[in-house]
């Protein structure tokens, strides 16, 4: 039988390639029936844009009656959202009987982290709540797949990137990787894992590691200076003292992006999912950074 979906926060970065991937022509009405998504305001460019797409748009905050006849739930709600508003509404989607929930866990996988960010502090309490809120009723997923490829060039020299200048600069190894996946392949895996876990939710595990690619800064650097015809230098910073400035400034996430890059916590080439979500790609091709460069020659593109 058909699923219906519900998300939240579907207007920001990730969420349109989420709505898209439920709504492909692949799948949509055959295996997905109703995409619906909550949105503060449905009049926007970017809900109509939904809605246009084929997303029943709902406005205002998720309830128990809109997530009624609602199977999978999916939050790509920002950072800026507090955790008891996350709560209230995955309670709300519990109390409907929503089967699957997908929590906003996307970037790096808190579990191997040495650090503690409140960022992740938050993600974290969200998820664990939602797991004892919804045991024996919600099965509970989290997806970690690393920096978004459409983003990786998104700050720049910020994050130590710049391309105009050919310099590249890392906070600790530069030869450390770090996965890498487009927001319109985390669309296709939720998809995947979606219909694998209305299926037989103990097919899926509690924690999914995506990878779509996985480079070190010393890698990119000859990617982009390869596609640009130039040589790009790869310089090197103190990890600790990275690391110990967003520590002690937790808004200094530009820091706490240059650290992860240069760690090797955000390394899931060897160990992830992405065979279960797409065996042998045979549901789709991951997107590479190679292709990304070949199109943006390393630098940001909106």
């Amino acid at each position: 039988m058909p699923i219906n979906v519900a998300i939240a926060g579907a207007t920001g970065h990730l969420g349109p390639n989420v709505v898209r991937a439920f709504l492909d022509p692949s799948v949509h009405p055959s295996q997905v029936n109703r995409v619906v998504v909550f949105t503060r305001t449905a009049t926007s460019a970017a809900a109509q844009g939904l809605k246009d797409l084929g997303a029943e748009v709902i406005e205002g905050e998720p309830t128990v009656e809109g997530f009624k006849g609602i199977d999978v739930y999916v939050s790509v709600l920002n950072d800026r959202v507090p955790t008891d508003a996350r709560d209230t509404y995955t309670q709300a989607a519990i109390e409907a009987g929503v089967k699957v929930y997908f929590p906003n866990d996307f970037v790096a996988d808190p579990r191997v982290l040495d650090f503690e960010h409140p960022v992740y502090k938050m993600k974290v309490a969200h998820a664990n709540s939602a797991r004892e809120m919804g045991s024996g009723k919600t099965k509970v997923i989290s997806v970690y797949p690393g920096q978004f490829l459409e983003y990786l060039f998104g700050a720049g020299a910020l994050v130590g990137l710049d391309t105009i200048n050919r310099t590249y600069t890392v906070a600790g190894q530069p030869n450390n990787k770090f996965s890498i996946t487009s927001t319109a392949d985390v669309g296709s895996a939720l998809l995947r894992l979606s219909l694998l876990a209305i299926e037989n939710p103990v097919s899926v595990p509690d924690h999914i590691r995506l990878s779509g690619d996985a480079v070190s800064i010393a890698e990119l650097a000859r990617i982009v200076g390869d596609e640009r015809g130039e040589t790009i230098e790869v310089k090197t910073t103190d990890a600790a003292e990275t690391k110990q400035k967003f520590i002690d400034n937790p808004a200094d996430l530009l820091s706490l992006v240059k650290y992860v890059f240069g760690s090797g916590l955000m390394d899931f080439s060897t160990k992830n999912d992405n065979e279960l979500v797409n065996p042998r790609e045979s549901f789709w091709k991951w997107k590479t950074v190679n292709g990304a460069v070949k199109e943006n020659k390393g630098v940001f593109r909106p």
